[in-house]
């Protein structure tokens, strides 16, 4: 793989500077190769895509650009479907004269299945006028269907520009090597794989993702010309998930990276409370009380304590609250098992109930709840999106288990 690293490319607040600069490094560190500059709520990016990028931009890129040997820098933008080749040209050129070695076309998500041809001949005048590498997110970016787009954009589409690819769908648990081929059918080169994940935007905000890198071949690493994974507006948390991309790039157990990482600083505990199926390896019945009082333990009081970024404070207030009912679930349980029922019994199952019902209002998930929505989409032979069953999932979490059956024992 020729490219590997991260775009910025999510909804939501975007990184600060010294975030990106603390990338820059890591990504050097774990040998990356780029970070893609193209944040969806930058407003130079995509919403006032025309206006000239200010002067402090301009500089961060300059230092961004400078700041990691082997780590280059890419700017993307998001053109209207009005944009002109010599407008595109006039706004990336001072990114590129700032450091920039390659402009990324992000056409993704625009009304525009008509606009094959025409987002063909805008990355050629930016490839023939810009001396620097040139990447397009088309608008039919997922699936192994052929389009009308697909096909005005790939024909005679120049050789070295890249084409990026999100999987069969939006958001994938798996990417197989078998889909990345069939891509490279119809586009004529390897995909450029946009993973989007760790990124938790848009439908997935009452998501935290820190759990470890799942469901990718192997073999993509031959088939593919690169990987970039689309972070979390939360750049410290998620370094979990790069950490084991990361491994995984290189070939080593991603998993044991990850989990050596997330231990390490602390997280372990409240990436298994925000798992959407609880602990990876744990099967059986519901956890016991011994883990629940393990989990409670571990989990830190603040962000700040565990070193994550101050978005993450609802997950570890509504994982700790959630220990703490799940514990009380329990303690009934074995007041039924051990007393039976009565006024005693009944008041503690109110009780329980009142605190689960507020629990459950939180705007977060945590122990696997639901209903959990996801934009699980591919697209079709028009490009259209077409939704999936995935998309949408209604478990319970542990919690309300454990509630369930304190209430009915």
């Amino acid at each position: 793989m020729r490219i590997r690293g991260v775009i910025e490319g999510f909804y939501g607040p975007p990184w600060s500077h010294a975030e990106r600069l603390a990338w820059f490094d890591r990504l050097a560190e774990a040998g990356a190769t780029h970070y893609v500059w193209a944040a969806k709520t930058e407003p130079r990016h995509r919403d006032d895509w025309r206006a000239p990028f200010t002067p402090a931009e301009l500089d961060e890129f300059t230092e961004l650009a400078a700041r990691a040997p082997g780590v280059a820098l890419a700017v993307g933008l998001t053109p209207g479907p009005d944009a002109g080749a010599r407008e595109v040209i006039d706004k990336l050129r001072p990114a590129v004269n700032a450091g920039a070695s390659v402009v990324v076309l992000s056409c993704d998500d625009l009304p525009a299945l008509d606009a094959g041809a025409t987002h063909r001949d805008l990355t050629h005048a930016l490839l023939h006028s810009l001396g620097v590498g040139v990447w397009i997110v088309p608008t039919h970016y997922c699936g192994v269907d052929d389009s009308p787009y697909l096909q005005g954009l790939c024909d005679g589409l120049a050789d070295e520009v890249e084409v990026m690819w999100t999987g069969l769908d939006v958001v994938n648990d798996r990417i197989d090597a078998v889909d990345a081929r069939r891509r490279a059918e119809l586009t004529g080169r390897a995909p450029l794989v946009w993973d989007n994940t760790p990124v938790n935007d848009g439908l997935m905000r009452e998501a935290l993702h820190l759990g470890p890198l799942g469901g990718r071949d192997p073999v993509l690493r031959d088939v593919c010309s690169g990987i970039l994974w689309n972070p979390m507006e939360f750049a410290t948390a998620s370094i979990a998930t790069w950490t084991s991309a990361a491994a995984w790039l290189r070939g080593d157990d991603h998993v044991a990276a990850w989990q050596t990482e997330v231990r390490a600083r602390g997280w372990y505990h409240l990436a298994l409370a925000t798992a959407f199926r609880g602990e990876p390896h744990w099967h059986g019945d519901l956890p016991d009380a011994t883990w629940w009082t393990d989990v409670a333990a571990a989990l830190p009081e603040t962000a700040a304590e565990a070193g994550l970024d101050d978005g993450v404070q609802p997950w570890i207030d509504a994982a700790r609250e959630g220990a703490a009912i799940a514990l009380d679930a329990l303690a009934v349980i074995d007041r039924i098992a051990t007393r039976g029922t009565g006024t005693g019994t009944t008041m503690r199952q109110f009780g329980l109930a009142s605190r689960w019902r507020t629990w459950r209002r939180r705007d977060v998930l945590t122990y696997g709840g639901g209903p959990r929505v996801r934009p699980v989409l591919g697209q079709d032979g028009r490009g259209e999106f077409v939704g999936r069953a995935a998309a949408f999932e209604l478990d319970e979490s542990l919690v309300d288990a454990l509630v369930r059956r304190a209430m009915h024992s």
